[in-house]
């Protein structure tokens, strides 16, 4: 197969993951992805100061300045299990989400402008959340006509995906040693809502709280960064993404505060990578993101405004700090293993618990682990693995009950690239 209809088939896939959209049910680090390409989140997504794959804007634009051509597509399979157990004087019962399957497809290309220059474009899931609550009997009678479940409406949940589109411009200094990036980013996110109609006595617009099918809007935002380095051996790196500001979820402007506004919160990071022998490298980063940026999610539901209005309620999250540390051994014969650990604060306190039974994104460890396979100086096999253990959080819900949410995810992720 020549390299003219390779590129072709390449475009076409690349176009088919447009599409499809990509990015539901990434909730990790808040409702973020623990990180962004395989080869990353296989060192617990570490990348600031590390960058080898053109999924590399995800994290740090500067890190494919200069990179060679090089195409990366991928998909992974993300498994997360959601619960939330209720108790009251009468006693306890536990609720599972359905719906715990995801396969989310991701690609980056690269092209190689000159050995200082490069520009590409990423297509990746910037995050999402997704619970599917079945309806059940509650022994209510007036709940359960109308439906039973948590919220006396059915089956309740919510579905939230975000897509990030990402085309991205980078170069080094003359020296080579100090790179910068700049990208642009077109956000896609889609949301629905199903079984919350109890809260639409809440609202300020009823009609637009709950089951109105799903919405999706479009968004911009940007993002800087650089990487730096400091010896032969050591690299600090650092990105900078604005708040990216979306069109309104009209279909729910009930539901969100300031009328269904829901933009993307801004993110601040920082890392260093280490050569520590010629053949292991490890890196550590610091992300910050900042969820009080947006008041959907950051306001208090415990506020006298009703939902849907400016400083209305909200999931209450708080900003959080995501630390990640990665490890990577080239073993030779074109193998190359990884691990990594990735920790994240949890946005949710105990008096937020109400709201955030559909949205529980409370897990804040998680495990990696990693390996590429290169066959020859075109071919690469990519793969992840992910294990975020079981998370937390109890608080009261009203009427003498307590609810606890809960959360823990598997990932597996598999990845080829074809360089040029």
């Amino acid at each position: 197969m020549n390299a003219n209809v390779i590129r072709r088939s390449l475009v076409a896939a690349a176009v088919g993951i447009a599409m499809g959209g990509v990015g539901s049910a990434h909730a990790t680090n808040g409702y973020f992805a623990h990180g962004y390409g395989t080869t990353a989140k296989g060192m617990g997504g570490t990348g600031m100061a590390i960058s080898q794959d053109a999924y590399a804007p995800g994290t740090n634009p500067a890190g494919i300045a200069g990179m060679e051509s090089r195409f990366d597509i991928g998909v992974s399979y993300f498994r997360p299990k959601r619960s939330v157990t209720l108790d009251s004087p009468q006693g306890s019962m536990e609720v599972e989400s359905g719906n715990s399957s995801f396969n989310i497809p991701s690609m980056g290309y690269v092209r190689q402008i000159d050995e200082r220059r490069s520009w590409g474009i990423a297509l990746l899931g910037n995050g999402g959340m997704n619970t599917e609550y079945p309806a059940f009997a509650t022994g209510n009678p007036e709940c359960d006509m109308g439906g039973g479940g948590l919220f006396c409406g059915g089956a309740a949940g919510v579905n939230l995906e975000q897509l990030a589109i990402i085309p991205t411009y980078a170069q080094k200094s003359e020296s080579g040693r100090v790179s910068v990036g700049f990208s642009p980013i077109i956000s896609h996110q889609r949301f629905s809502a199903t079984g919350l109609g109890q809260f639409a006595q809440m609202s300020n617009d009823p009609e637009r709280v709950s089951d109105n099918g799903t919405d999706s809007t479009w968004g911009y935002g940007a993002q800087v960064g650089f990487q730096a380095e400091l010896s032969d051996t050591v690299t600090l790196g650092g990105s900078y993404r604005s708040k990216i500001r979306n069109g309104k979820f009209s279909d729910y402007s009930g539901l969100f505060a300031g009328g269904g506004s829901f933009d993307i919160p801004s993110t601040l990071g920082l890392g260093v990578s280490v050569e520590a022998t010629p053949n292991l490298t490890i890196a550590a980063d610091y992300l910050r993101i900042n969820y009080s940026d947006i008041d959907a999610i950051s306001n208090t539901m415990h506020t006298h405004e009703p939902l849907g209005a400016s400083g209305g309620p909200g999931f209450g999250w708080r900003d959080i700090g995501v630390f990640r540390l990665g490890a990577q051994y080239e073993a030779g014969n074109n193998w190359t293993w990884r691990v990594g650990y990735n920790r994240g604060q949890n946005p949710i306190s105990s008096d937020e618990v109400m709201f955030n039974i559909v949205a529980p994104a409370v897990t804040t460890d998680h495990y990696t682990f990693g390996f590429t396979k290169a066959f020859n100086s075109n071919h690469e096999l990519n793969f992840a693995a992910m294990y975020a253990p079981r998370n937390s959080v109890s608080g009261p819900i009203g009427n003498g009950m307590d609810a606890t949410i809960e959360m823990r995810q598997y990932e597996l992720e598999i990845g080829y690239a074809y360089r040029f």
